[in-house]
């Protein structure tokens, strides 16, 4: 095991409230690393993150062996709530290889994705959005990675966007054998609590709810009660496996579209994706 010799530290990276340690993990197998909690927004976190270069210089994916189910349970949710608050603009912050943003396009939900760290694999061609701010921006499991989420939660809700859709696993005090901390991973390095969600709705003008795993950022000029009950209603039960179904069934319109748009792409820029 090692352990770096730095200064502890003494103030929370998303509220600059103050820490109290908790327990230590082996991170990456081989660091042993000390997570805090804040004693305001009572957010648990590492000590500053050192070890990411490493930790991202392994592939880990043949563990996220839920990848291609988490990715159509987000499509389906996603479909339906663009249509039920008609939402056109889509940008997926963090989206990695992005099967979801070429899912979404396919169906015509004009979907763009971004990611500093990885390609995207499914969605070459769509990483530079032809529109000037997003109606909706989603970040799966994308927050916990932040090392400083107070200026890093900043570009998620750049431009104001009406909504954000974000998953991570909420943090209620749960223990050192928390499956979400995945030490092994040494990726996941701030987990938040709900007061923290409700902060950061709060200082940017938003309404928090919590949908099933879903977190739903919705600013306040856009709150309809109306069509968010029928978006929580349209996830559960026989009305949620009714909407899947016809949605399948539906036509993918967006592919020949979007192909065509790459052709036209093509022959106007060949150094185009």
């Amino acid at each position: 095991m090692t352990t770096k010799n730095q200064t502890s530290p003494n103030l929370c990276r998303l509220c600059s409230g103050n820490l109290s340690p908790q327990f230590k993990l082996a991170v990456l197998g081989k660091h042993q690393i000390q997570y805090y909690l804040c004693e305001q927004c009572h957010s648990l976190q590492t000590e500053p993150a050192y070890w990411l270069a490493e930790a991202y210089s392994k592939n880990l994916s043949n563990l996220d062996t839920g990848a291609v189910q988490r990715n159509w349970h987000n499509f389906y949710v996603i479909y339906i709530l663009c249509h039920i608050f008609k939402l056109y603009n889509l940008l997926n912050l963090g989206g990695g290889d992005c099967l979801l943003c070429l899912s979404l396009r396919d169906y015509e939900i004009n979907c763009y994705v971004q990611d500093e760290y990885a390609s995207p694999t499914y969605s070459q061609g769509f990483t530079e959005p032809d529109f000037e701010s997003p109606d909706l921006v989603l970040a799966f499991e994308v927050w916990e990675h932040l090392p400083n989420p107070s200026p890093d939660l900043n570009k998620f809700f750049y431009k104001s966007p009406k909504m954000l859709l974000v998953t991570t696993a909420i943090y209620t005090d749960q223990g050192s054998d928390w499956w979400y901390l995945t030490p092994e991973s040494g990726q996941h390095i701030f987990f938040y609590s709900h007061k923290a969600l409700e902060s950061i709705a709060l200082q940017r003008g938003y309404e928090l709810n919590i949908i099933e795993n879903f977190i739903l950022f919705i600013r306040k000029d856009c709150v309809s009660p109306f069509k968010l009950s029928i978006f929580k209603r349209s996830l559960r039960g026989k009305l949620n496996r009714y909407l899947k179904y016809k949605i399948m069934r539906k036509p993918a319109t967006g592919v020949w579209k979007d192909y065509l748009q790459q052709k036209a792409l093509e022959k106007s820029d060949p150094k185009s994706p």
